[in-house]
């Protein structure tokens, strides 16, 4: 994985003398784990500014430097991600200190690293104290999912401080699940208790977008036990768990409301996850590109229908099999917007995208949001969705409800 040369070489004339180089390290008389401290010197770390936005109105002076912040050295983040070289750590603790700068909206501490593209974060959303001021998301091909895991599992309430005042951060991973510990609770914040890169391997990062923050006081402490983790597969009933994924496609060239071909689409099997929903940005890669918003006046909804060039989308389907002819109910999640073809016709088209349907409107996918009735064929039917991409998550689930006489459990 290769960082931004000039941000990179830049930030090396940055690194205060008395810092490069340093480790410690300390092991106590009888103790079986050794904490060990990360240097902030830049020659360990890879810093680049993937492909994160900041607002116009921000700045980016020091990014990716090491500056003096509140009487402490710390490595600056307005944008980007930053990881330490040669480092695998598959269980165990980190500790940090984390700030806000006091323009930013959201800093992360990451783990289990094994690139900018792929990893496991906790981050912190600046300025909110309800059920989303923390959230965990796994890194796939370079773009976080919160809209895909969020409340209640994946995200919730934190006390956070107001403007750039330090706070300390603490996870301790092994196996599957991590937990998330603030400010030295004995209790934690958030527990994930199935972690969506499974049991992997990797380093520790720090991440910010939007303004982001700093990072100071990085150490870590190996725990060297072994875990047997169980992958959940507890599926509520009637998800559809068995799909094929398309190719993707540019929006902005290519309708996804017309019915594709089948035959001429290279087609990829993939498996639902816990808690029955395809991530399809574990398998294509995120556009990451702002949705259209509504002019201002203008009513709700009215961008909805803009193609945008740089948008994505697949196609997924999958085979239902009916014993007669009925009518059932597909409950249906999704980010960020759907359209869905049942036996080659469009039934049912829905936007769920960021700021679509009112102001501040965050996208999080809910199969309890939206619903379709399904003409079912006795025999197989073909149930296929186009499913387009903006930013934050591409993912969708669906639930059937089950046929009149069977039962619902």
């Amino acid at each position: 994985m290769h960082c931004h040369h000039a941000v990179h070489k830049q930030m090396r004339h940055a690194v205060p003398a008395l810092f490069a180089g340093i480790v410690v390290a300390t092991l106590a008389v009888g103790a079986v784990a050794q904490s060990v401290s990360v240097p902030l010197a830049l020659d360990h770390w890879m810093i680049s500014e993937k492909n994160e936005r900041i607002s116009p109105e921000k700045s980016l002076e020091n990014n990716g430097r090491i500056v003096e912040h509140r009487g402490r050295q710390s490595l600056k983040l307005a944008k980007g991600f930053a990881y330490v070289h040669d480092l695998q750590l598959q269980n165990g603790t980190i500790d940090a200190d984390v700030a806000f700068s006091t323009e930013g909206d959201f800093i992360g501490l990451a783990f289990r690293v094994q690139s900018e593209d792929e990893y496991e974060l906790f981050f912190f959303r600046a300025g909110t104290s309800g059920n989303e001021a923390l959230q965990y998301t796994p890194g796939f091909k370079g773009a976080n999912a919160w809209q895909l895991y969020n409340v209640p599992t994946y995200a919730g309430a934190g006390e956070l401080p107001q403007g750039d005042q330090w706070f300390h951060v603490r996870i301790v991973f092994s196996g599957l699940e991590a937990r998330l510990f603030l400010n030295n609770a004995t209790k934690a914040s958030l527990v994930i208790p199935d972690l969506k890169q499974g049991y992997s391997n990797g380093s520790i990062g720090f991440w910010g977008q939007s303004g982001g923050g700093y990072i100071s006081n990085v150490s870590y402490t190996r725990d060297e036990k072994s875990y047997d983790p169980v992958v959940r597969k507890d599926f509520p009933a009637g998800t559809l768990t068995e799909w094929e994924l398309s190719e993707a496609f540019d929006a902005g060239e290519r309708d996804p409301a017309a019915y594709p071909d089948v035959q001429q689409l290279k087609w990829e099997k993939v498996q639902a996850e816990s808690p029955g929903m395809v991530a399809v940005m574990r398998y294509r890669r995120d556009p990451n590109v702002i949705p259209p918003q509504d002019p201002p006046g203008a009513a709700s909804g009215t961008a909805s229908s803009a193609l945008v060039p740089g948008s994505k989308f697949v196609f997924a389907k999958t085979t239902i099999h009916s014993e007669a002819d009925e009518m059932r109910k597909l409950k249906i999640g999704y980010s960020d917007k759907v359209i869905v073809f049942l036996n080659g016709r469009p039934i049912f088209s829905g936007n769920n995208s960021f700021g679509a349907r009112e102001h501040g409107f965050l996208g999080l996918i809910n199969p309890e949001n939206e619903a379709v009735y399904l003409p079912l064929k006795k025999g197989d039917n073909e149930l296929m969705l186009a499913v387009t991409e903006f930013f934050g998550g591409w993912g969708f689930l669906c639930r059937l409800s089950p046929s009149v006489g069977e039962s619902s459990h």
